[in-house]
């Protein structure tokens, strides 16, 4: 794991994080928003984006969002201006905002179309690992003047991890398949969480370890190949709603995989757990529950 939070946790990752700073004229180099005068009518094309600018208390900056977005409560009454990959740019326009927030991946389909219309960019990334969505976080602070708000949220983010991290550093790790899309109601089209990834990540400071060994943020993968992975816990990812023990009928038909034999395949909420944010600190919380219950009862710690 590249992340940082090894053996010497706190202290790996502040170093780098100083290190961050001394190059901060660098990266801010890389922004395409360079007016002196800090946003304050943002448009957010990611909900990752706007959980973050909630995070560093930005909410009332936010004049648009992507029909995703559904966190904090209150975003879900702003105007909306499409899809993730396929944004209203129309839209965008009419709310005149004075900043437009991507992802890396988002810029590269349709940052240039956006920038020719004469409007300011930032692009972030997080999905590749913690120590991005750090760094998401620290970009997003400075274009809007509340370094100082990042670097709170950023602190909370590491005392989330190193408390979970105490519970589970000597505890031997589960071997977890994460599952984030399939067909309904069958095993066909299963696509997979493989390294790096913020996703793996989050399961190694949880308790567990990946099964799949792949590079890839989605790797389609067959039911062959999880038979043969045999992996002892399967998480997946529930976007439609569907009941959990109605959702998990299909895995029966792998009665040869551990998971399926011991009673550990899990249902959980794409809103928690596939949002590169703060919100990493529940979805941690809730891997290591499923993984290993017994940490967070230990002395009769429930919290």
């Amino acid at each position: 794991m590249k992340t940082g939070y090894g053996k010497n946790g706190r202290k790996d990752f502040f170093t780098k994080w100083l290190t961050f700073t001394i190059l901060l004229t660098l990266i801010v180099s890389l922004y395409s928003y360079s007016s002196e005068k800090p946003p304050k009518r943002i448009v957010s094309l990611s909900p990752s984006i706007t959980e973050i600018l909630y995070g560093i208390g930005a909410l009332n900056y936010i004049v648009g969002v992507t029909i995703y977005s559904d966190f904090p409560e209150e975003v879900k009454n702003l105007p909306k201006v499409g899809g993730w990959i396929d944004p209203n740019i129309e839209a965008i326009l009419l709310l005149k905002p004075d900043l437009v927030i991507m992802t890396v991946e988002q810029d590269r389909i349709f940052g240039n179309k956006i920038r020719e219309l004469g409007l300011d960019t930032l692009s972030v990334d997080g999905n590749r690992s913690i120590e991005d969505i750090i760094t998401a976080i620290e970009k997003i602070g400075m274009a809007l003047n509340k370094s100082l708000e990042a670097k709170k949220l950023i602190e909370d983010i590491i005392t989330g991890i190193e408390r979970v991290r105490r519970k589970t550093k000597n505890l031997t790790p589960k071997r977890v398949l994460f599952v984030i899309g399939r067909n309904p109601n069958t095993l066909e089209d299963i696509y997979v969480i493989g390294k790096p990834s913020f996703i793996n990540d989050m399961i190694t400071i949880a308790g567990g370890r990946n099964v799949v060994e792949n590079n890839g943020l989605a790797i389609k993968i067959s039911k062959e190949a999880i038979v043969d992975l045999n992996p002892d816990v399967v998480i997946e990812v529930n976007h439609s709603g569907t009941k959990s023990e109605e959702f998990k009928k299909a895995w029966s038909q792998l009665k040869e995989i551990s998971a399926v034999r011991n009673g550990e395949v899990y249902t959980v909420s794409s809103s928690v757990l596939l949002h590169p944010s703060q919100r990493i600190i529940e979805g941690i919380r809730i891997l290591t529950e499923l993984l290993h219950p017994e940490v967070f009862k230990t002395n009769g710690e429930n919290t």
